[in-house]
């Protein structure tokens, strides 16, 4: 039975794994994902295009010559291992123009932006004891398009607390799956995302976003 489990994840992992060029597809049948995140444990704002047939669960493409993506007007370096295109920049970039020219000679510009978002001061003090638990960020209220979530990490579990609703300035903590976290040290991982809709794109559209990563941070839970 475990070596069957193995072969089915394996063919899995093969299945997505799988890219294509552009060359033998459509153009107007990519869909494109672009990607800004800034992550202050590294001070680094990583720009990522994924191109795909059709979906964002389709094929991985590789773009064929003379078919081209550009982060502010800088190449982007294709990841064999990854089946998508990146470009790293020092620091925080709060915003990044993506330029993508297909097959057909068309082109597309989007903007991705990046919103930041931090921990409290003080972090509350998380137990298993109290029946709900929230989470106050310091910062803006969520806008339209936006999200934050935590993250906690324990030995062997983490669970991910999240909202979405405009105005929202705390995440819940749900008792009941803040049980399921080990005690001891935990690991928080902060993320706000925003994602508007895609200006410049195919039929198939896209996706765009931006997200902020704090410096994470630790505290004891029990």
């Amino acid at each position: 039975m475990r070596k069957t489990t193995l072969f089915i994840l394996f063919v899995v992992g093969l299945a997505s794994c799988k890219k294509e060029v552009t060359v033998n597809v459509d153009q107007d049948k990519i869909f494109t994902h672009y990607q800004l995140s800034y992550d202050e444990n590294s001070n680094t704002t990583t720009a990522k295009a994924t191109f795909r047939f059709n979906n964002q669960d389709g094929t991985r493409l590789q773009l064929s010559e003379p078919s081209t993506v550009t982060a502010d007007s800088q190449t982007m370096e294709w990841s064999e291992e990854n089946g998508n295109y990146t470009k790293e920049f020092s620091g925080l970039v709060p915003t990044v123009l993506f330029q993508w020219v297909d097959l057909d000679g068309n082109s597309f510009s989007n903007t991705a932006e990046i919103r930041d978002i931090d921990y409290p001061v003080t972090l509350p003090d998380y137990s298993y004891a109290d029946s709900v638990n929230y989470f106050q960020w310091e910062g803006a209220a969520l806008d339209s398009f936006e999200s934050a979530s935590i993250t906690f990490y324990g030995t062997n579990q983490a669970r991910v607390f999240a909202v979405d609703s405009i105005a929202a300035t705390t995440i819940t903590i749900d008792s009941v799956r803040l049980s399921q976290v080990d005690s001891g040290e935990v690991l928080l991982v902060l993320k706000k995302l925003y994602s508007p809709d895609l200006v410049e794109g195919t039929s198939k559209g896209g996706l765009i976003q931006g997200s902020y990563q704090p410096t994470n941070r630790t505290f004891i839970l029990n």
